[in-house]
C-alpha cells in the first residue's frame, strides 16, 4: 500500500492532474469571458440600433419641423406681401387731394375770418357803449354822485377800522402797563426779601467760621505734639536702621566675596569649554578647506585635460580641413573662385528671395489698389443714384406744384366768367335808374324807421341807467346808515 502510495510517477501524475485543473479552470474562464463578450456585443450593438433609431426618428422630426418652419415663413410671406399691399391702397385712398386741400382751407379761412368780424363787432359795440354813456351829461352826473358816495362809505370805513385799531392798541399798552407794574412791585418785594435772606445766611456763616477756626486751633496743637512725638519715634528708628544697613553692608561684602569665586571658576570652565570648541571648529574649517582645494584642484586638472584635447582636437580639425581644402582648390586662384561661386549662389539664392516678396509686396498694392478703386466707383455710383433720386422727386414736386397752379388759375378765371355771366343777365333784367329810386326810397324809409327804433331804445336805456344809479346810491347810503349804527366792535368779532 505504501508503494502505492509512493509511486515514481507521483510528482507527475500530480502536476499532470494540476494542469488539467488549470486547463479546466482556464477553459471555464475563457467561455466566461466569451459570454460576457458577446453579451456586451449586443448590449452595444442594441445601443447603436436604438441610437440609430432615435436618430432617424430626430431626423425625421426635424425634417418636419423644417418643412413646417418653410411653410409658415411662406405663408407669413405671402401675409405680409397682402397686408403691406392693403395698406399702400389704404395710405393712396386716405390721401387729401388738391380739391378736398382746397375745400377744407377755404372752410377753415371762412371760419376765422367770421370769428375775427364778431370779435371786432362786440369791441365795437362796447366802445360805443361806453361813447354813448359818455355822451348823455344826466348820466354823467349820476356817476360822478355814485362815485362820491363810494369814496365818502370807504372813508368812513377807513375811519371806523383805524378807531378800532388805536383802542385795542390802548387796550394792549394800558394791560403791559399793569402787567409791568405788578412785575415791578414783585421785583422789589423779591429784593427785599433777598436781603433779609443774605443777613441771615452771613450770620450763620459767621457762627460756623467761629467755631471752624476752634476746631483748627485744637487740631494745629495735637499735630504738633503728634509730631513731636513722631520725630522721637523716627530718631530711634533712624539709629537702628543705620546699624542694619552697616551690618547689611558688611554681610554683602562677605556674600559678594564667595560669589565672585564661585563666578570665576565656572568662568574658568567655560573659558576652557569655549578654547576646546574653537580648536575643533579650527580643525573642522581646516579639514573642510583642504577638502575643498584639494576637489578644485581635481576640477581644474580635468579642465585643463579637456581643454588640451579639445585644442588638439581643434588642430586636428584644422589640418584635415587644410587637407581637404587644399586637395579640392589645388591652387589659390581656385579656392577664390569656388569662394566667388558660393558667394554669387548665396546672392542669388538672397535675389530670388528679394524677387518674391517685392512681387508680393506689388501683387498686395495692386489687390489693395484696385479694393479701393472698386470703393471710389460704388461710392461714385451710389452718389449719381441717390442724385438722379433727388433730381427725380423735385422734378415730380415742381410738375406738381406746376398742375396745382394751372388748376387754381382755371378754376379763377371760371369763377370770373360766371360773376360776369350773372351781372350781364342782372342788368338786362332790370333797369338801372327804376331800381336805383325804388332803393333810395326803400332805404329813407327805412332810416326813419330805425331812428325812431333808436330813439325809443336811447330813452329806455337811459332809464334803465337812471334806475340802476339810483339803486347803487340808495345801497351806499343804506350801508353806511347801517355803519353807523352798529355800536363799535374788535375786528374778530365782526
Amino acid at each position: 500500500m505504501a508503494a502505492m502510495l509512493m509511486r515514481a510517477d507521483r510528482a507527475i501524475m500530480k502536476r499532470q492532474e494540476a494542469e488539467f485543473h488549470h486547463e479546466r479552470r482556464m477553459a471555464g474562464q475563457l467561455e466566461q469571458f466569451k459570454v460576457e463578450q458577446k453579451g456586451a456585443w449586443e448590449n452595444r450593438m442594441m445601443n447603436v440600433i436604438r441610437n440609430n433609431r432615435v436618430k432617424g426618428v430626430m431626423t425625421a422630426l426635424h425634417a418636419q419641423h423644417q418643412a413646417n418652419l418653410q411653410d409658415r415663413r411662406r405663408r407669413l410671406a405671402m401675409k405680409l406681401s397682402s397686408e403691406m399691399k392693403a395698406y399702400e391702397k389704404e395710405m393712396v385712398d386716405g390721401e387729401e387731394t388738391a380739391a378736398q386741400r382746397m375745400d377744407r382751407m377755404s372752410v377753415r379761412a371762412y371760419e376765422l375770418k367770421k370769428r375775427r368780424e364778431d370779435e371786432r363787432k362786440a369791441f365795437v359795440q362796447e366802445k360805443l357803449y361806453q361813447q354813448w354813456r359818455a355822451g348823455i351829461d344826466d348820466l354823467r352826473t349820476m356817476d360822478s354822485k355814485i362815485v362820491e358816495l363810494k369814496t365818502i362809505a370807504d372813508r368812513d370805513f377807513q375811519l371806523d377800522d383805524k378807531e378800532l385799531r388805536n383802542n385795542e392798541e390802548k387796550a394792549h399798552d394800558d394791560f403791559y402797563a399793569r402787567l409791568w407794574h405788578e412785575g415791578y412791585l414783585a421785583k422789589i418785594e423779591r429784593e427785599e426779601r433777598e436781603k433779609a435772606m443774605k443777613h441771615e445766611r452771613n450770620e450763620q456763616q459767621k457762627k460756623t467760621l467761629a467755631i471752624q477756626l476752634d476746631m483748627k486751633k485744637e487740631r494745629q496743637q495735637g499735630e504738633k505734639q503728634e509730631e513731636v512725638d513722631e520725630a522721637e519715634e523716627m530718631k530711634k528708628l533712624w539709629a537702628a536702621q543705620e546699624a542694619e544697613e552697616k551690618e547689611a553692608v558688611v554681610r554683602g561684602k562677605v556674600q559678594a566675596k564667595a560669589d565672585r569665586k564661585k563666578a570665576d571658576e565656572f568662568m574658568a570652565i567655560q573659558q576652557a569649554q569655549r578654547a576646546e570648541e574653537e580648536r575643533l571648529e579650527r580643525e573642522f574649517d581646516k579639514n573642510f578647506v583642504s577638502g575643498v582645494i584639494e576637489r578644485e584642484r581635481r576640477l581644474a586638472d580635468q579642465e585643463e585635460a579637456e581643454k588640451q584635447k579639445a585644442k588638439k582636437k581643434a588642430i586636428e580639425f584644422t589640418e584635415a580641413l587644410k587637407l581637404e581644402m587644399a586637395r579640392k582648390a589645388a591652387s589659390e586662384e581656385e579656392l577664390i573662385k569656388l569662394q566667388h561661386e558660393e558667394s554669387e549662389r548665396q546672392w542669388a539664392k538672397r535675389y530670388k528671395e528679394w524677387e518674391k516678396e517685392e512681387l508680393a509686396r506689388r501683387s498686395l498694392m495692386e489687390e489693395v489698389y484696385n479694393d479701393r478703386a472698386e470703393q471710389v466707383h460704388l461710392k461714385q455710383r451710389l452718389r449719381e443714384n441717390v442724385k438722379a433720386d433727388i433730381s427725380r422727386e423735385r422734378d415730380a414736386i415742381e410738375a406738381e406744384m406746376s398742375r396745382l397752379e394751372q388748376i387754381e388759375k382755371e378754376r379763377e378765371e371760371g369763377e370770373k366768367m360766371v360773376a360776369l355771366r350773372h351781372q350781364e343777365e342782372l342788368f338786362r333784367q332790370m333797369d338801372f335808374h327804376q331800381v336805383q329810386r325804388h332803393r333810395q326810397l326803400q332805404q329813407h324809409a327805412i332810416e326813419q324807421r330805425q331812428a325812431a327804433i333808436a330813439e325809443e331804445k336811447i330813452r329806455r336805456a337811459v332809464n334803465v341807467e337812471k334806475n340802476k344809479a339810483n339803486d347803487i346810491m340808495r345801497d351806499v347810503l343804506d350801508k353806511r346808515a347801517a355803519a353807523k349804527a352798529v355800536s363799535l366792535q374788535a375786528p374778530w368779532d365782526r
